[in-house]
This record gives C-alpha cells, structure tokens and sequence, in this order.
C-alpha cells in the first residue's frame, strides 16, 4: 500500500505566535513588506497588460500563495474559502454523501480512509484501503481529495459510481448517496463484535471506535467513559485504525482521560521554545487497555497512542503508525480562506520522536484476506486473557 498525506492534519488552536519570534529572524523587519509591494507590482501588471485569458486580483494571489506552500513541507497548504469549508465540516463530527472520509496518496489519487457503520458505501462492499480509480467516469488516479468529494457530492445525482483498485484488482459499486450523521465515537458490547466470539467473559469489556479528533470527541468519549464504568467494566479495546487525526487540544483532552499523571506530549517551535502538555489523572479508568492501530492511524492519535505507550497504561496491537509528528496552526486570511502552516514539531511523552517514525506497536499483527478482522481478534485476546 503506497503511503498517504493524511488530509486531516492535526491542528492546534491555541498557540500564539512568540512575540520574540520575529526579533529572533535574520530577515530586515521591511523584507516581508517590500516583497508584498513587488507582488502587488507583478499583480498590477498582468491585470493591466497581459493579453491572454483574463485573470482577476484574487486569482493571481491565490496562486502566488500555492507557489509559496510548495516551497514548504508537504502540510503547510493554503485552503480557499470553499476547502476551509469542506475542512471544518470533516471535522464537525458530521459527515454527508455516502459515508466514507478519504486521504491523498503521496504519489496522486485518493484513497478510502474510513467507512461509516452501516452507510451506503458499507452496504455496497466499499472497504478501508481501497483506491479510488475513477468517479462516476471521471479518472481520480491525479485528482484531490476535494475533486472527488465534489463530484461525489454532485446536488444532481443521487447515487456515485466508483472504480476501486482493491490489492491490484479492479471493481466497480455503485453506491447511492444519502445524508449521513455519525457520532466520531462508537461503543459497542462484545457480545455483538463478530470477533469476540468464542471468547470469555465478554460482559466485562467494551469496544471503543474512535474514528477521527473532531471538535466533539473528547466530551463524545468522556460521556462513553463515564457510562461503561458506572456498568463496572473491567477494560476496554480502542480502535485508532483509519483515524487520520484531527486537533491537538482535543487530543490532549482525550490522552487526559485515559493517561496517567505526567507528560502527554512535548512541542518544539521554530525558536526552539519547548512545551509540554500533560495529563493529572491519578486514578486510571480501567485496568485493561488495548489500543487497535494501522498504517492510516496518524497524527492526533499517534499523540494519544504514544503516551498510553510510555506510561505502560494500555498494549499497542497493530501495524506501525504513519508517523506525522508536525503541528499546523491555521492562520485566517482576508478572503475567507486560511493558510495551513506547519509551526511546531511534537514528540512522545518519554521524549521519543513520532515524525517518519510512527508509533511501533507492542504487538505487531498483519491482517489477512480472511473474512475475519486479525487485528481485533488478536487486540480481544490480549485485552481479555493477558499477553
């Protein structure tokens, strides 16, 4: 499987810029201003003379500003008015269409990130991984992940035909579209877990899917936490698998929940300026964790997966993480977008580095063409029988 940007990047809200930051560059304080004059200089210029094509003030910005992202890491990107849109609701905790979030591959196309329970593309047989070839007759193999978004959300169909390239092979579903409305934490009982069957004591222990940091997960899992132990359950399996990210504070509140007292996560800006974020839980929930992760766990849930890891709180069952290590603060701007831009790197509670890395799970486990969920199966026996 060829390796993913994950579209949904982890965000801090809540860092300001060091006002020592700009004293600290090397750059003269009237650099920044004197290339703005020339840009508008070349702007003026191509508005007032070119003969081509005619391009408006704000087209031109725009692309001086993409110009500009491509000089930096792969993160930092500039969002237009409607992509900033199409950002915030991926992360509202709702989603629409036919249930599915989807991330750019590295080398171009758009591949499946997740699929909701019971959504159309669920029923149609569409399956975490696959790459989407085409979208109702339009080649995606060069297309972004909102071109394919906005072809799936086309107002004047009702349904979406996708060509999924599938471990090499090739398939076509047809999937109908509908309005759908998902909790990004899902708690279930493992009576009802397909994998879980044959396996003791099963009324002692929850399933816990947590499938991206959005505005609402934190307070979503406290209300999961606060019920399974009010039911005197004994542990709980968390699912990161697919989880592509989402914000850092969320994150944190989240690792609060579940990690003992002591770091959560160290930052380091541009300055060299160190921050860490910790958690004060001096009572662990639950005595058994397994944390369930794969090659599209990224991001936020490496911060919180990390953390259960070096504080011994939880077993890591699964494939090496993506390993994206970077925080982007989102910067608005005066025409209704937002400039994403990679400030700070963050790295694990014991010190440890994330970026290229990934978290490496306790328990490696590959999943299989079987019909069975390998990874689950196997997190269900260390959760319930020990290592």
């Amino acid at each position: 499987m060829k390796r993913i940007f994950a579209l949904t990047l982890v965000l801090v809200l809540f860092l300001a810029v060091p006002q020592s930051l700009e004293a600290s560059n090397t750059r003269s304080p009237n650099q920044a201003a004197v290339a703005g004059l020339h840009l508008a200089e070349i702007i003026d210029l191509i508005v007032t003379q070119y003969v081509g094509d005619p391009v408006t003030v704000n087209e031109l910005l725009e692309a001086a500003i993409h110009g500009m992202t491509e000089l930096l890491d792969r993160y930092s990107v500039y969002l237009s008015p409607q992509d900033l849109q199409s950002f915030t609701e991926s992360l509202s905790g709702q989603l629409v269409g036919i249930g599915v979030s989807m991330a750019n591959l590295d080398d171009g196309g758009v591949v499946i990130m997740r699929v909701l329970p019971d959504s159309p593309a669920q029923r149609m047989g569409v399956l975490l991984g696959d790459i989407i070839v085409s979208v109702d007759g339009h080649d995606a193999t060069n297309m972004t992940v909102d071109q394919v978004r906005d072809i799936i959300l086309n107002p004047e169909t009702t349904s979406v035909v996708l060509q999924l390239n599938r471990n090499g092979t090739n398939l076509t579903l047809t999937v109908p579209k509908e309005e759908i409305r998902s909790s990004t934490v899902i708690t279930d009982r493992l009576t009802y877990v397909p994998e879980a069957q044959g396996l003791p004591n099963l009324d002692n222990f929850r399933y816990i899917q947590i499938s991206s940091i959005a505005f609402t997960t934190g307070d979503d899992l406290r209300r999961s936490l606060a019920q399974i132990q009010s039911e005197g359950v004994e542990g709980i399996i968390i699912d990161f698998r697919g989880n592509a990210g989402g914000y850092l504070d969320v994150a944190i509140d989240i690792a609060g929940q579940l990690v003992p007292s002591g770091p959560i996560l160290h930052t380091v800006n541009s300055t060299g300026r160190r921050l860490t974020y910790s958690s004060f839980l001096n009572q662990l929930p639950f005595d058994n964790v397994v944390v369930l992760v794969n090659r599209f766990t990224a991001s936020a849930p490496e911060v919180i997966s990390s953390a259960l890891q070096d504080s011994q709180s939880a077993i890591i069952v699964g494939e090496t993480t993506f390993g994206k290590g970077l925080v982007q603060s989102v910067h608005s701007l005066r025409n209704g977008g937002a400039l994403v831009l990679t400030t700070e790197e963050y790295f694990r509670r014991n010190g440890g580095v994330i970026n290229d890395i990934g978290v490496i799970p306790d328990v490696a486990v590959q999943q299989t063409d079987s019909d069975q969920d390998d990874v689950l199966r196997r997190g269900l026996e260390i959760l319930i029988n020990g290592l």
